[in-house]
């Protein structure tokens, strides 16, 4: 009996760790529309951070951009008024849609 109730449950796990992969890099960033998201290890797109959320949360609103900051660069939320002494405005494109690396 407990063999029936278990099965489907080990059948959706099993299906959902067969998604065929995404093809990005591993560890790479993009912006998704307001979503950061990074790439996983299995070749995926997964959510980051959602900016709407961040910006809901915060009272402050947010924007997905790709910054380069000393060691680390990638796709993040920052507020949309980002102040030129925290960030180089050379280093901050809103526009970037792929290839940021954290």
């Amino acid at each position: 009996m407990k063999a029936l109730l278990l099965a489907p449950l080990l059948a959706t796990a099993l299906l959902t760790r067969c998604r065929a992969p995404d093809g990005c890099a591993p560890v790479s960033t993009r912006c998704a529309g307001n979503v950061a998201e990074i790439c996983n290890g299995d070749g995926n797109w997964q959510v980051l951070a959602d900016c709407d959320a961040v910006s809901e949360h915060s009272s402050v609103a947010f924007t997905c951009a790709y910054v380069s900051e000393e060691d680390v660069a990638g796709h993040t939320c920052l507020p949309t008024t980002v102040d030129a002494g925290t960030f180089d405005a050379g280093t901050v494109d809103a526009g970037a849609e792929e290839g940021g690396v954290l």
